[in-house]
């Protein structure tokens, strides 16, 4: 989620493989250079497409640090230069294992979100599709989604837009997991939160809410109660206006 004050990435820890095959594995990771850039990146898809995508980059990174001049992650000259080396990152899964998993009756299932901030720049978010592409949001769009989307889209478009401010913003996030989480088994707690405040170069704003963290469990019931007595609050329909396209009987 971009906003002018910054930016705001959630993400739920559920994989699922099956009915009987749910396992929990964080799908946020955060890198960060403090005072030069923070990096965060969300996953969704195939969790073996996933991991061996993020196991290369750390390969790089850890390489890097005796070849300085190695592409990797964190020396990249803005977030666009960092989102292609990500997707190029992706393209070389693909090259390697595509073509197996398509044998096994798989797709080549991988979405990735990738944002923050590089030093001199603004915030940016940008969301990874499994050919290495990429679009970014902006202010009259300013939220991507990856994974289990339909269930949480509807509050984003109503409740969220680029001037919302950083607290406020979390909160419509959390109401559009929460959402998810009620209508889809496969999307679950704990929830890793990252609010990232506009050229601070730190990502000193994080949390992780379990599935009975109290705060977690406060907003999904007064989202819920909120609904219903909305909903008690509105008009009724007026049923005494004959509907159009039925005869009316004399």
């Amino acid at each position: 989620m971009l906003c002018r004050a910054g930016a705001v990435f959630l993400s739920d820890s559920r994989t699922s493989a099956g009915m009987d095959n749910i396992t929990m594995c964080s799908k946020m990771r955060i890198y960060e250079k403090p005072g030069d850039r923070v990096i965060c990146i969300l996953s969704s898809g195939n969790l073996s497409l996933t991991q061996a995508t993020i196991a290369s980059i750390d390969e790089d990174l850890h390489l890097g640090g005796s070849d300085p001049g190695r592409d990797q992650l964190t020396n990249r000259q803005t977030l666009y230069e960092t989102v292609r080396y990500v997707g190029s990152k992706v393209r070389e899964v693909e090259k390697r294992d595509r073509a197996a998993l398509e044998a096994d009756g798989f797709d080549f299932n991988i979405h990735l979100i990738v944002g923050g901030q590089i030093a001199g720049f603004a915030p940016e978010v940008h969301l990874v599709y499994p050919q290495g592409n990429s679009i970014h949001a902006t202010r009259d769009c300013p939220f991507l989604q990856i994974g289990e989307r339909k269930y949480g889209k509807p509050i984003l478009d109503r409740g969220f837009s680029y001037e919302t401010n950083l607290a406020d913003a979390v909160k419509v996030g959390i109401i559009s997991i929460d959402a998810t989480m009620k209508s889809n088994v496969a999307v679950g707690p704990p929830i890793d939160i990252l609010c990232y405040e506009k050229d601070s170069l730190q990502a000193k704003l994080r949390s992780h809410l379990g599935e009975d963290d109290p705060y977690l469990l406060e907003i999904g019931q007064r989202w819920q109660d909120g609904i219903v007595k909305l909903v008690n609050e509105m008009p009724a329909p007026d049923f005494s206006k004959p509907a159009l396209g039925f005869a009316t009987a004399a």
